[in-house]
């Protein structure tokens, strides 16, 4: 019986999902959370989704432009049959795929993981795109603020120089010791004169 089984081969990976709060406390606030157990079930019905599983017959030569659809809805639904998504503890994903051939099978596996992750990070990912972006843009226009001032303020020490605090120091204790040595001239003028 086991010579006239047909045969079944399976193919599994791993993929440890670590959200990146946990990874850095400092950045709970900034980060967004995967909301791994919270989908469970949304990313059950993602991995075999009709846009994975095309983008991934695609990839592999499965189908083509020229397939017809009804011949592409068989080889997706094929797929799906095949892909099973299991948990492994919190952050462990398992992702199986049985088929009657090894061949390619290995290959298929990765492409379904790498379409799988992509989709499931996407909303981290596109979070974390958009606040470079925004930090990027405020960093730029604080940078050309900072110039503008910088500039300004290059300008004003041209025409103020003397009006300067550590020039304003510097003459306060130069006029000081001119008062002192116009009051010692005076006084020896004075002393003088009496002489004459």
């Amino acid at each position: 019986v086991g010579l006239l089984a047909p045969k079944k081969f399976e193919s599994h990976t791993s993929i440890l999902v670590q959200e990146t709060s946990k990874m850095n406390p400092f950045l709970q606030d900034f980060a967004v959370s995967a909301m791994l157990k919270e989908r469970l079930q949304a990313l059950g019905a993602l991995i075999k989704s009709r846009h994975i599983l095309r983008a991934v017959a695609e990839e592999r030569g499965l189908i083509n432009e020229k397939t017809s659809g009804a011949d592409a809805n068989k080889v997706i639904a094929n797929l799906s049959e095949s892909i099973q998504l299991d948990v492994s503890g919190k952050d462990l994903f398992v992702i199986k795929m049985k088929s009657n051939t090894k061949n390619g099978l290995r290959e298929t596996l990765e492409s379904v993981s790498k379409h799988f992750v992509e989709q499931m990070l996407s909303p981290e990912r596109s979070a974390m795109k958009d606040s470079a972006f925004f930090l990027s843009e405020h960093l730029k226009r604080r940078k050309e603020e900072l110039q503008s001032a910088e500039a300004d303020l290059a300008k004003y020490k041209d025409s103020f120089s003397e009006e300067l605090p550590e020039m304003h120091q510097a003459n306060v204790t130069r006029l000081e010791s001119l008062k002192q040595l116009l009051s010692e001239k005076e006084a020896q003028l004075s002393g003088t004169e009496r002489s004459l």
